[in-house]
């Protein structure tokens, strides 16, 4: 009899742990020394309804990602890059971009360009007035109009380039070489 008692006293105290705090399975299994899915199946059993997490309003990186995303042409930003902004070095991000993005929050594309040339190449081709065959040689891309291309097909927000060609400036160039070649 006396162990019904003991488990009827640990009961309640696990009830009021999980419905009176805002503390994760993860950290309810450890304390009570029971795997996650032996505390999910009790409270499916129990019909307990858990206070929400608000980890958004309260997460910091949540916070960061938000403020950075709210930056112009932020969606070009690397990965690796945003990490560095918020200094977090190898610590992973993308739960936390998840988040935000399912919550509306964030743009779908935020965080999702992997390449840091291409980053630098769009930053490039967002601030100067230059060939987009160009930027692409600056920067170690062989074809940074197929990446633009690419990007605009899978629906990517990617203005057209500063840079216009036209006779005249396709004449100029040509005299600009032919003058290097001359001067060699």
């Amino acid at each position: 009899m006396k162990k019904v008692s003991k488990l009827g006293s640990v009961e309640q105290t696990f009830i009021r742990d999980v419905v009176g705090t805002q503390t994760t399975i993860v950290q309810l299994a450890k304390k009570y020394g029971v795997s996650r899915q032996s505390i999910y199946v009790f409270i499916q059993q129990k019909g307990i309804k858990r206070l929400k997490r608000e980890h958004i309003e309260k997460c910091s990186i949540c916070q960061d990602l938000i403020r950075i995303a709210k930056k112009p042409h932020s969606d070009f930003l690397s990965s690796q890059t945003i990490r560095e902004q918020l200094g977090l070095g190898r610590v992973g991000i993308a739960h936390h971009i998840r988040i935000l993005r399912s919550k509306g929050l964030v743009s779908q594309k935020f965080g999702r360009l992997r390449s840091r040339r291409a980053e630098r190449a769009y930053q490039i081709y967002f601030k100067k007035r230059l060939p987009v065959r160009m930027i692409g040689k600056h920067v170690g891309l062989r074809n940074f109009w197929s990446i633009i291309k690419r990007h605009r097909d899978l629906g990517w927000d990617v203005p057209a380039p500063l840079f216009t060609y036209n006779s005249r400036d396709r004449r100029k160039s040509a005299a600009k070489r032919v003058k290097r070649k001359g001067a060699e």
